[in-house]
């Protein structure tokens, strides 16, 4: 191991390194789930290593939530100067990576792998309308009903801890855009700002007085009964059979937001 190389290892991570790897100047790996290596292997100079990533969706990039996958890197391999290798990828035994390569799907044994200069950019799909839910909880009365009939439509739902499978589960829907450990103010606030109503859908108790803030910058609130946690005239309420009444209400208010009416 060579100067400057910086090994990180999360709590309960495991790094198995075999006889004989080598790592030259500059490399890194940070190692939060597994990272494998087998015998002979070598490194060029600053070659990275991630077996995670922040998580992210069409409008924010996450600062402390993670997605991880385990890495495994084979025997007799050569991986090239600056090549950077992400989660979730296993390299085969007796493969060649050449300098400057981004490796992001599995390699098989016995590969020549080389850098192509292209570089492919798409557009995110930014939605024309806005949607927001601050929640403790994933029960949120109607949200499948209102994703699927207001497509037009972005949910930004954010939760200030991590979220069930349960609710991760909606992540399925193009139009969901999921907000894990949302603590900030300014990130809360940044999602209010975008956004074109409210939706107060969520059980147990409102999150850091997000109903209040609302109202405060005007922005129209939606609610059904059975879950509203307050009581303003400016709140536009619901019984859960009138679902179809809510989306109508919804369309209209962005019909005339969108017209200055």
């Amino acid at each position: 191991m060579r100067s400057f190389t910086s090994l990180e290892v999360f709590m309960g991570a495991i790094l198995s390194i075999e006889e004989g790897v080598f790592f030259n100047d500059h490399c890194s790996i940070r190692c939060t789930e597994k990272i494998t290596i087998g015998r002979d292997t070598m490194f060029g100079d600053g070659v990275r290593i991630f077996d995670s990533n922040h998580k992210f969706n069409n409008y924010h990039v996450f600062k402390t939530a993670m997605s991880s996958a385990p890495i495994h890197i084979g025997r007799d391999c050569w991986i090239g100067a600056n090549t950077v290798i992400l989660r979730g990828v296993t390299i085969g035994d007796n493969v060649v990576i050449g300098a400057n390569c981004l490796i992001y799907q599995d390699i098989p044994s016995n590969s020549i792998v080389t850098h192509s200069e292209q570089l492919k950019i798409t557009s995110k799909n930014i939605a024309k309308f806005h949607a927001f839910v601050y929640t403790y909880s994933d029960q949120l009365e109607g949200l499948e009903y209102l994703l699927i009939s207001l497509p037009e439509v972005d949910f930004h739902v954010a939760a200030p801890t991590n979220v069930s499978d349960y609710l991760r589960s909606f992540e399925r829907f193009k139009n969901f855009q999921l907000y894990e450990y949302c603590q900030s103010r300014e990130v809360s606030d940044r999602i209010l700002e975008m956004a074109d109503f409210y939706l107060d859908i969520n059980h147990w108790n409102e999150v850091d007085d997000i109903i209040g803030r609302a109202l405060e910058r005007g922005k129209p609130i939606f609610a059904f009964e059975n879950v509203v946690h307050r009581k303003n005239e400016e709140i536009h309420v619901f019984s859960l059979k009138d679902e179809d009444k809510m989306v109508a209400t919804i369309r209209h208010q962005l019909k005339v937001d969108r017209n200055g009416e």
